[in-house]
């Protein structure tokens, strides 16, 4: 038996003779020209199969060069073809579209293709086209996987990175890369707030790639060791950076990551979406290089790689974009970003280069991209299908095998879709999204599916039964596009509140009213069993409860009480339900604005908003008028979703219609803005100073951005680099909201109980990575965010209030009324508060707080340490008896005794042989210890720590004067 080992570990087994043997009896001569023959063809076929390569990552190795040395056979033939379904990009934006068609591996005998629809990735033969094997996640899979020996890793929108067997699909692990179950609304889909979207890339054993996409959410960049799912380094700090914006400008912002890493030596290479990359440390995860392009217009994108010359080894070279994806329209010409044009579309097998665009022989429709492996070249068409070319051999007749796409008629029964008919008339809509929590048999889905237009999202329990439903759901055609099947422990399930226009279940062996807050206001529905009145008192917003047979129709029937609607001009919008801080409810860009269309308006949990047509004709010469307006678009506040037309068809008819020939002002401003484009610093009226208890003018950073702010009541939001707020209601500081830019028109608006923060980023090409739209809704005091307090001034022995962070990446208010400060003082303008620490080689520490156990207030203090302090000592406090509280929390150690300090206040010890594990019972679990009555005389706290086993350490200090309680 003959074996050929090709250049990747995969080994090929090859028939003998005897497998071709020929039953009926042949002259041996006939027999011995026979052998011959085949000898030789198989001897061509071992020539090409022995040094076959694989293509086992994205563009074929870790640079992403799109290079493979091994020369591809002249002369082609198809030898078979797979029709999938098209694929949906997350967003609209060229600039974005990473994930806009199939980006099929390579290894050995096996083609790997991923999908966002489908939420799979399924195995193929390369040389027939047969399915293998399907393994479904949890979410879309965006990124093409990565293979390294007999493992191939990819990541899914459900926030997990997986480790499959490359031959079985068998699960090896998976990794849930953000701190949380908690999921979102993003592209239309229900996901983890930390999607993988940074698409996996391996090297020396080990995989690298990012989650998160907002960066004031938590962005977080892995390196793991692939054959023990163990991981070597995350870096949590990259969401978190108070540095350069566009129009040299500086703001808190952060890698999006979004795109493929790339390998570049001993450096690590991680895209942010339509801004330029980021460098780390390939070994330890530390950051080299971010910054966003000073320059206002200069595009980026998704795509980067190494010059194909670095693809003989992974060494230190030349970074390369695409100008064709790092361009845009602004306005009345084509900005163009860094770049080589087209390298994102092309690829070279020994001498030759296959261009995508030039398309390719029997390929119909665009090609999307090309691989090659096992002696084969695949081309995918952006309209689904692979095609798979073999190299002719002499004597071999090829029959061409064709896999049509899979699609079989949904079968409901008449008493399912009657049943689920009487559900969708008794809700708002048929459109939106309904949610089935708890399956039997996948009835009630089907029933929808067949009787509304819903995107249903099904949630169970039951593995077995997740994924049978997500194979026949896969096979009707529905999966994605229609439907999505999620598997999840049912008695800690939450979702994201007011995005569910119905909501049922299979079964009522469980009680669901703990996701009744997740119905849409203005008439979600929820049909989950028997629900007495009583249990909704405790809900927000208002619910009526109707009785049918053994169910309960529970319908939220109007606005959440608190929040209120906005018509427009300024007015005041004083919604009582937007409160720092603030988490991301969902995101798109399916409805886009140009950057100078007017404000929005907010009723009844719909926008109304028109935008500019910004590519007509513009008067020559006048600048203070430029675009007419399209007709309204009225879309779903809650989710984004752009409304069909026979939604709301009252509202529709109050509605003024467009003149498409009337010009429009070029700036929409409120009366408070005197200068149009360089607005004052804001100054909204006065603050009592947390620090010092002094009533003060309320002034907070703000840098560029032609829209100066606007009053709404409680919330002040404004264009401060990128979308930014103030909660003059705490006085929370300058929060920068890091991602989109916000419109020239203010369109950060607080309504209906969300922020909302339209896209009105269209007809620009500023390098801000995320062109998308988002709304927020107000999250527990636990939730991380940061701001830039600002600047403030601090006289002598003038501060009775504080909080020291070590380690933070900004400022922080708390309700108590304590400012917390990030020390050192890194996020941005901050009062100068005279502190000084021995040693000055300290170690600052960051975590994410979500890591933090639950049950924490305030663990965003806790997450982050100061190692191997001795010494510290704050000036300027007000003479007085205080209340000083300790906090600490342990973030390396799983043992007691491994960490013991003693620490002294005024020179008295206030802890002694302290070990945190010993007091919190675990690591990241946070530890505050308080001590009263500490005396201050001359303005100055002492501290001072010493460590009997490892180094000292600890997270915060809060010192509050015995005058400043309760206040």
């Amino acid at each position: 038996m003959f074996r050929a080992q090709t250049r990747s570990p995969h080994c090929k087994v090859w028939p003998t003779m005897d497998h071709f043997a020929i039953c009926c009896p042949i002259p041996v001569s006939v027999e011995r020209t026979l052998r011959a023959a085949w000898v030789l063809s198989l001897l061509l076929v071992f020539a090409a199969a022995a040094w076959a390569e694989d293509w086992p990552m994205y563009r074929c190795d870790a640079g992403r060069t799109g290079t493979l040395e091994q020369a591809l056979d002249q002369d082609v033939e198809l030898a078979w073809t797979r029709q999938l379904s098209p694929l949906k990009p997350a967003f609209r934006n060229p600039r974005l579209q990473f994930d806009a068609g199939y980006e099929p591996v390579v290894a050995g005998e096996l083609l790997f293709v991923g999908s966002s629809q489908s939420d799979s990735l399924t195995a193929y033969k390369t040389r027939t086209g047969e399915r293998v094997w399907t393994f479904y996640a949890g979410g879309p899979i965006r990124l093409a996987p990565a293979v390294w020996e007999q493992s191939i890793c990819f990541g899914s929108d459900d926030g997990y990175l997986y480790c499959l067997d490359l031959s079985t699909g068998k699960l090896r692990w998976k990794h849930r890369a953000g701190p949380s179950a908690r999921r979102l609304f993003g592209n239309q889909r229900l996901i983890s707030v930390w999607p993988v979207r940074g698409g996996p890339v391996v090297a020396d054993g080990r995989v690298y790639f990012a989650a998160g996409v907002w960066p004031f959410e938590g962005v977080f960049v892995y390196a793991m060791d692939i054959a023990s799912g163990q991981v070597v380094w995350r870096n949590d700090r990259l969401g978190y950076l108070y540095g350069q914006q566009p129009h040299n400008t500086q703001a808190i912002g952060g890698l999006a990551p979004q795109g493929y890493l790339v390998v570049d030596g001993d450096e690590l290479i991680v895209p942010c979406s339509t801004a330029y990359p980021a460098r780390l440390n390939r070994n330890t995860g530390e950051l080299i290089e971010f910054k966003l392009p000073s320059p206002g217009r200069l595009p980026g994108g998704w795509f980067a790689a190494l010059t194909p010359e670095q693809s003989k080894a992974v060494r230190r070279g030349q970074l390369t974009f695409d100008d064709l994806v790092n361009r845009q329209r602004h306005e009345d010409k084509v900005h163009v970003g860094r770049g080589e044009s087209g390298v994102s579309r092309r690829i070279r097998v020994g001498q030759r280069q296959f261009d995508f665009d030039m398309g390719f022989p029997g390929v119909e429709g665009t090609v999307h991209s090309m691989v090659v492996g096992d002696g084969r070249l695949f081309v995918v068409s952006r309209e689904g299908t692979i095609y798979c070319f073999q190299p002719k051999l002499p004597g071999r007749r090829t029959e061409r095998k064709n896999w049509p796409l899979e699609k079989a008629d949904l079968l409901a029964t008449p008493d399912e879709m009657s049943l689920a008919r009487s559900f969708v008339a008794s809700s708002l809509s048929d459109r939106g999204i309904a949610v089935v929590v708890g399956l039997k048999d996948g009835a009630m889905v089907r029933g929808l599916l067949a009787e509304s237009r819903y995107h249903v999202v099904v949630i169970d329990d039951h593995a077995k039964r997740v994924r049978a439903l997500r194979r026949t759901l896969d096979s009707l055609g529905y999966y994605g596009a229609r439907a999505a099947v999620l598997e999840a422990d049912l008695s800690s399930l939450r979702l994201p509140p007011y995005i569910v226009t119905l909501l049922t279940t299979e079964r009522d062996d469980a009680d669901w009213t703990s996701l009744l807050s997740s119905l849409r206001p203005y008439g979600g529905v929820a049909s989950i069993g028997r629900v007495e009145p009583a249990v909704l008192e405790q809900e927000l917003g208002e619910f009526k409860v109707d009785s049918a047979g053994s169910q309960s129709i529970v319908r939220r029937t109007g606005e959440l009480p608190g929040a209120s609607d906005y018509t427009g001009d300024w007015t005041l919008s004083p919604d009582k339900l937007v409160r720092f801080p603030l988490g991301v409810l969902w995101f798109d860009d399916e409805l886009a604005h140009f950057k100078r269309s007017p404000q929005p308006r907010f009723i009844k949990g719909v926008m109304i908003s028109r935008p500019k047509d910004w590519r007509a004709p513009r008067i020559p010469g006048n600048y203070k008028v430029d675009y007419p307006l399209l007709p309204p678009v009225l879309s779903d506040m809650y989710t984004g979703r752009v409304l069909h037309e026979s939604e709301m068809t009252d509202l529709r008819s109050q509605l003024q219609p467009t003149d498409p020939k009337t010009h429009e002002p070029s700036q929409y401003r409120p009366p408070s803005q005197r200068d149009a484009w360089k607005p004052r610093q804001p100054v909204v009226g006065e603050r009592r100073n947390p620090m010092t208890g002094v009533m003060e003018p309320r002034a907070f950073p703000k840098t560029y951005g032609c829209d100066g702010g606007v009053d709404y009541g409680d919330f002040y939001t404004l264009r401060s680099g990128t979308a930014a707020y103030y909660d003059k209601t705490i006085e929370s500081g300058t929060v920068f909201l890091s991602g989109p830019r916000s419109g020239c028109t203010n369109s950060i608006i607080p309504a209906g109980g969300l922020l909302n923060v339209p896209y009105f980023f269209e007809g620009c090409t500023c390098s801000y990575p995320l062109p998308s739209a988002m709304s927020l809704v107000s999250m527990p005091e636990s939730h991380e965010q940061w701001s830039s307090w600002g600047k403030s001034s601090i006289q002598p022995n003038s501060i009775e209030r504080l909080g020291l962070n070590f380690g933070a990446p900004g400022d922080r208010i708390a309700r108590s009324g304590t400012l917390w400060l990030d020390f050192p003082a890194v996020g941005g303008p901050s009062p100068k508060v005279r502190v000084a620490i021995e040693p000055s080689q300290t170690t600052f520490q960051y975590q994410h707080s979500g890591w933090m156990t639950a049950g924490d207030p305030y663990p965003w203090v806790s997450a982050s340490v100061a190692e191997g302090l001795k010494s510290l000592v704050i000036q300027d406090l007000k003479a007085g008896s205080y209340t000083v509280r300790l906090y600490f929390a342990e973030p390396r150690y799983r043992q007691i005794n491994q960490r013991v300090q003693t620490i002294k206040l005024q020179g008295r010890t206030v802890l002694a042989n302290f070990d945190i594990i010993a007091a919190a019972g675990s690591a990241m679990q946070g530890v505050v210890r308080e001590v009263s009555e500490i005396t201050v005389e001359d303005g100055k706290l002492h501290l001072e720590l010493s460590a009997s086993k490892g180094q000292s350490l600890l997270s915060g200090v809060e010192v509050i004067h015995s005058e400043a309680e309760g206040k």
